[in-house]
């Protein structure tokens, strides 16, 4: 199998499954917070929705890996540090997007463990939703279509 097939595959999973995973977060955060506002009590749903969220991302940062690896974009390297650096569509693709892309990731994951350590509803909702928004805001920016944020 030819591989630019496969990578042209993967990227539409990749766009697709970005779609739907920014669309989880963005559902999960105003969830939380409103129901941070209105003094509810964490249910079993709350739970589970705040881990889909966390699955879902985390498998769309390992199609990220698989395409970045994949990627034409990725014999840019061989260019050479300097010209990176200085080339703002390569330091775009090969070091702001995979970096702000972890950090996102690992927004999430902190706010997952800090969530349940939280003994209180109200500390339970506001984690999640402070740095489920920070992974949202984080993954806004690493996307092509975000640098005028």
């Amino acid at each position: 199998m030819n591989l630019t097939i496969i990578f042209e595959w993967i990227l539409q999973l990749h766009s697709l499954w970005a779609i739907l995973t920014m669309t989880i977060i963005f559902y999960t955060v105003l969830r939380f917070f409103f129901n941070a506002l209105q003094n509810k009590i964490f249910t079993l749903l709350d739970l589970r929705i705040a881990l889909f969220t966390l699955i879902f991302c985390h498998i769309q940062f390992i199609i990220g890996i698989v395409l970045y690896f994949l990627s034409p974009k990725f014999k840019w390297w061989y260019n050479g540090l300097e010209e990176i650096l200085e080339n703002n569509e390569y330091f775009f693709y090969l070091v702001k997007h995979p970096l702000l892309n972890i950090f996102s990731i690992l927004s999430i994951t902190i706010g997952w463990s800090l969530f349940k350590k939280a003994k209180t509803n109200q500390k339970r909702f506001t984690r999640i939703g402070i740095f489920y928004l920070i992974g949202f805001l984080l993954i806004l920016l690493a996307t092509p279509y975000g640098k005028w944020l």
